[in-house]
């Protein structure tokens, strides 16, 4: 995953060189440096070795090499570009990412007119694998099949990330093609998105959030693909997360940036885009990681304070979120690296370290939480929250519990209410919903169920005029309108005439006939011989109602169990950082710059 040692030395000359170059207008195609008729001039770029040599700290022999190779760059630089105008052939280079190999770079002359679908082919037969097992990433976006390269910014020069799913990833079915997956989370949390039953949005404490039904539905979405990334970044599958986030990404732009500005996860996108291309050593997208970080820095800022002075002020410590920054200061000092602006880089690098010193915690401490009963998660979380103090970290994950607990058993009981009130219907003035604690008191009073119903649907919820108007209909008949909770009123009486021993076809029928008065029904089934003249497609639409309504709740639980399948269900999972990797990376790029003042 990480480069070599060896790998960011020679970087790191070619970086300073090449930085150097261009702010002192060298250019190293041309005389005295180059000529045309006996190629490079071995003198003077030895000559400009030593002066780098001098200037960079490095030794000469490195320099020399770095020189010609950025020589061979910008000569084969100005050959592509020569040729671009000639021929409209765009050179292009082709980064393949394929699981379990290193990166292989193929470098294509293509007319920019082709089409993303034609230039899946093309890679398709140069590796020997599958079209459709292909993913091209250009500037932060899946490139589209459909669309030309033009249309979709490709230019003359530039890098195309091509990620390829020939091999399926741990924990996933054989039989499961990854590209389907993809599009599978679309279609599912599309489906789920406006159940409460399945989705519910949070805040950071567990209450529920409630937002419009447009724009919760391209939320869960886009949340939706960001966690399957996240996933599969926890398994360390970084071409596959880097797809699910910038699927993502698309998403979560088609919400208003109202939405975007009051919740925290396009903000956590965007820092695990930039991790993704750091893991991926995908130098080539530095700049859009720069404005990706930059824009991430500013959502921090606004949610939390610029120091988390508002985070501490809401929850009262600050330790989870704080690893956030520290990843997000960690990224900036690694791009602005890359830029050549060493002092900067060596700034954030050293602010990054001292973060991630205060974010440790001890194993030990962590393994007396487990032995409690909490989860590794919870117990680096908790010590984190709390500095590193056992008995406060463990007071901590129970008040955690218990506010969470509290605030989704409240959301629980209002998404109960509402399922009722949809059951029920809406009242006569289309504006209210029937009051399901008004039928209870109606109820209570000895009226039945449905004629309560009806009655306050008719007086838009007054009770004492609902009564009188039970006083004045009669009792509501099989012909007159039923609602979904009158229906699911006759499904429960059912099985209390079929234990008195008659028959449940009988019994629903004669439930229908009395507007669901158990005792008329009983008493009609008696004087009958148990047997009900009535209308039978009464039970033919009530038995349609509930097939499609299984099917529904079926389809429904399929496509929960499909996104949640290795979703982690841990409550702030994404601040469980193990600091691993942030410590690796910290340390590699402090020895490059270890010589810098």
């Amino acid at each position: 995953m990480n480069p070599c040692s060896s790998h960011l030395q020679k970087e790191d000359i070619l970086l300073q060189i090449r930085d150097s170059l261009r702010r002192n207008n060298v250019k190293l195609w041309l005389d005295p440096y180059f000529s045309e008729i006996s190629g490079p001039s071995e003198n003077t770029l030895k000559s400009l070795a030593q002066n780098y040599s001098r200037d960079i700290n490095a030794p000469v022999d490195n320099c020399y090499e770095a020189l010609l190779e950025l020589q061979r760059n910008s000569l084969e630089n100005l050959k592509q570009s020569n040729h671009y105008k000639e021929s409209g052939e765009a050179t292009l280079k082709i980064k393949i990412l394929h699981p379990n190999s290193p990166p292989r770079m193929l470098t294509k002359e293509l007319l920019l007119s082709l089409r993303g679908s034609d230039v899946k082919d093309i890679i398709a037969k140069e590796i020997n694998i599958s079209h459709d097992k292909l993913k091209l990433i250009h500037a932060g976006k899946v490139l589209s099949d459909s669309e030309n390269l033009s249309t979709q910014g490709v230019k003359n020069g530039q890098q195309i990330m091509a990620i390829t799913f020939s091999e399926m990833s741990p924990g996933l079915k054989e039989t499961e093609n990854q590209i389907r997956e993809l599009e599978g989370v679309k279609t599912d949390s599309r489906l789920l998105a406006l159940d409460n039953e399945y989705v519910q949005l949070e805040d950071q404490f567990g209450n529920s959030v409630k937002i419009p039904p447009e724009e919760k539905r391209a939320l869960v979405v886009a949340m939706a693909l960001h966690e399957k990334g996240r996933s599969a970044l926890k398994r360390e599958d970084y071409s596959r997360a880097l797809i699910f986030f910038l699927e993502a990404d698309e998403e979560f732009k088609r919400c208003t940036s109202q939405i975007l500005n009051t919740v925290d996860n396009y903000a956590l996108l965007d820092l695990d885009i930039a991790w993704c291309y750091l893991c991926l050593q995908s130098v080539a997208n530095l700049p859009e990681a720069y404005e990706r970080l930059k824009r991430c820095e500013e959502r921090f800022h606004a949610s939390y304070g610029p120091n988390l002075e508002r985070l501490k002020a809401v929850k009262g410590v600050t330790g989870n979120e704080a690893v956030l920054f520290m990843r997000l200061h960690l990224l900036q000092a690694i791009v602005l690296y890359h830029k050549n602006k060493r002092s900067e880089a060596l700034r954030l690098l050293k602010k990054a370290q001292e973060e991630l010193s205060a974010l440790k915690v001890e194993d030990d401490s962590v393994t007396m939480l487990v032995e409690l009963g909490y989860s590794m998660a919870e117990a680096r979380l908790g010590l984190r929250a709390t500095g590193g103090d056992v008995n406060k970290a463990a007071n901590y994950i129970d008040e955690n519990r218990n506010q969470r607990s509290q605030a989704r058993q409240k959301a629980l009981a209002e998404e109960i209410l509402q399922r009722k009130r949809l059951k029920l219907g809406k009242c006569v003035d289309g504006k209210q919903y029937v009051d399901p604690n008004f039928v209870k008191i109606l109820v209570n009073m000895g009226f039945n169920k449905e004629a309560a119903r009806v009655a306050l649907k008719h007086t838009n919820n007054v009770i004492s005029d609902s009564i009188q108007y039970i006083q004045e209909h009669p009792q509501p008949g099989p012909s007159q309108s039923k609602s979904i909770e009158f229906l699911a009123l006759i499904n429960d009486l059912v099985p209390e005439l079929q234990a008195a021993g008659f028959d449940p076809t009988m019994s629903k029928l004669a439930l229908h006939k009395h507007g669901g008065d158990i005792m008329k029904a009983a008493e009609d089934l008696l004087a009958n011989n148990g047997i009900i003249d009535g209308d039978w497609t009464i039970l033919n639409t009530d038995s349609n109602s509930q097939t499609v309504d299984i099917a529904k709740k079926e389809k429904k639980d399929e496509a929960f169990k499909r996104i949640a399948g290795d979703i982690s269900m841990v409550d702030d999972d994404h601040l469980d950082l193990t600091l691993v990797q942030e410590e690796l990376f910290l340390n590699q790029y402090l020895s490059l710059l270890k010589n810098d003042k």
